[in-house]
């Protein structure tokens, strides 16, 4: 699916939490201004990082590889990483609205690809959605599915496996 600029502006992307605010203010019937709810609890408090996920990043940086976010959202991703404490081991953040493209089509990542200045086989790609690999190796590139804890063929259930997967 092409995006027009995909909708998601800082502007929309803005418009688009405060509207959800304003619900939740309302459902709460909580007395508390929306730019207060904003300020406080933007949205990406609620997401939890995988466990070990900093200490991948961490020990990918130290040995030299360049990582990337690709993320089906809106130009908050690098403050959300940043909040998270991923700021500063991921080099490249791409919001789907800045690649033009949401996941799964596999023109976002060709895009990817292109903006990182590399050919999509020289990727090596992780993604807890199934479509999203297959899309991806569609694509070019070598892609992963994760699911921790839950092994199977062709899954990556321990972050470690990893960095037996860039060793290929």
């Amino acid at each position: 699916m092409r995006i027009v600029r995909l909708e998601l502006t800082r502007r929309n992307e803005a418009t688009f939490w405060r509207e959800m605010a304003e619900e939740a203010l309302g459902v709460l019937e909580a007395d508390c201004s929306i730019r207060r709810l904003l300020s406080d609890w933007p949205h990406f408090r609620f997401l939890e990082p995988q466990p070990g996920a900093h200490t991948l990043l961490t020990r990918l940086k130290l040995l030299g590889y360049r990582t990337a976010v690709y993320a089906n959202t809106g130009p908050s991703l690098r403050r959300c990483l940043d909040y998270h404490g991923f700021g500063r081991l991921v080099d490249h953040a791409f919001p789907c609205n800045e690649v033009g493209y949401i996941k799964p089509d596999g023109r976002g990542y060709r895009m990817v690809a292109k903006l990182m200045g590399v050919e999509p086989g020289e990727i090596v790609y992780f993604d807890d959605d199934e479509y999203n690999v297959r899309s991806a190796r569609a694509g070019g590139y070598r892609a992963y599915l994760v699911r921790p804890g839950r092994p199977g063929p062709e899954i990556v259930a321990d972050h470690r496996q990893i960095f037996d997967i860039l060793r290929r």
